[in-house]
């Protein structure tokens, strides 16, 4: 009785069920002989009953939910944060001050959002959303795209992202330029690659793409590093576009909207926003120059499944005392 009652565990979902994600975690925890107490908060904003369920849970997914310090004090039986790729919104010190893990999935959705990302290159040249109102409205307006084949895309981060988009972008005949603040790695192989500095990036692409996580504080802070200055230099460059698949802090979004509005920046195509859900009164629903999607970059079925299972890997991990897999880099020293 003993031993079954060790290989019962909570798992603490902050997030809705997409059909997959229940029922991936479970089978694999069952196949290890593990049986799951999967509580769901479908509600993301909802603190108080995060903090009520996070007083036993032993594995927490927060996803986008904020992790407070008072939160982290109460997890008497945690052992395991487990984000997606970003973990901006857990307070790391108090979760290191407690010894609990706090792990990432790095590149585990590169694929899906370089995709993504590059569905919304593809959709601002050929004017997707002009076309898809129109046509719905029954209208017939052959308007004029964009080739983009020799046109430079700037990539601002060059990690696994920036790496496959860079390859999707060659494939098409684009020229590519990365900034990376650790210029010594190169292009990592990739020749077709020109690592430059940022202001020069900006000044010379027509497409800059955002692929960047949220650091807020510290010399790589990154909240805010495109504002005014910034977004006037894309502006002045070639077609202007800016695209932004990473958080929507980055880019200072009262900025951007006056930018669009004046046409320094001539077409956005956004995933992320400062305030997730974009709220219904955003201005940036109105504007006819914006392409936005509801953070689904890295919501495809495959990055699914190899997410979810990462989870029910490193719950299975913790629950016999062993190391997860990707701790983020803040705490790794502790383990």
């Amino acid at each position: 009785m003993e031993t079954e009652m060790s290989r019962t565990l909570k798992v603490l979902l902050c997030s809705d069920d997409d059909g997959l994600m229940v029922k991936t975690i479970k089978n694999a925890l069952s196949n290890k002989g593990f049986e799951a107490n999967i509580v769901l908060v479908r509600d993301q904003h909802d603190a108080d009953t995060i903090s009520k369920e996070i007083v036993d849970a032993d594995v927490v997914y927060p996803d986008k939910a904020i992790i407070t310090k008072e939160m982290i004090e109460s997890a008497k039986k945690t052992r395991l944060f487990q984000f997606g790729t970003g973990y901006d919104t857990i307070d790391l010190a108090s979760a290191g001050e407690r010894k609990i893990p706090v792990c990432n999935m790095p590149g585990i959705t590169a694929q899906s959002v370089a995709e993504h990302a590059m569905y919304l290159v593809l959709a601002l040249a050929r004017n997707d959303r002009e076309y898809g109102l129109e046509m719905k409205e029954g209208r017939w307006n052959r308007g004029v795209g964009v080739e983009l084949a020799g046109k430079t895309l700037g990539l601002i981060g060059f990690g696994n992202i920036g790496k496959i988009k860079a390859r999707i972008a060659h494939g098409i005949g684009m020229k590519t330029v990365a900034f990376r603040r650790n210029k010594e790695k190169g292009n990592e192989g990739l020749n077709f690659v020109d690592i430059v500095g940022f202001d020069h990036l900006l000044e010379k692409s027509d497409i800059v793409s955002i692929l960047l996580p949220l650091i807020e504080h510290g010399s790589y802070r990154t909240k805010g590093i495109i504002g005014k200055r910034e977004l006037e230099k894309i502006g002045g460059a070639g077609l202007g576009w800016l695209i932004n698949i990473s958080r929507g802090p980055i880019v200072n979004e009262k900025d951007l909207i006056e930018s669009l509005k004046s046409n320094i920046i001539r077409k956005a195509a956004l995933d992320v926003y400062e305030m997730e859900p974009l709220p219904e009164n955003s201005e940036l629903r109105k504007l006819p120059n914006v392409i936005l999607t509801p953070h689904i970059a890295g919501e495809t079925r495959e990055a699914l499944v190899r997410r979810y299972t990462l989870i029910a890997e490193n719950t299975i991990k913790v629950m016999n005392n062993e190391r997860p897999l990707y701790i983020v880099k803040e705490l790794q020293s502790i383990f």
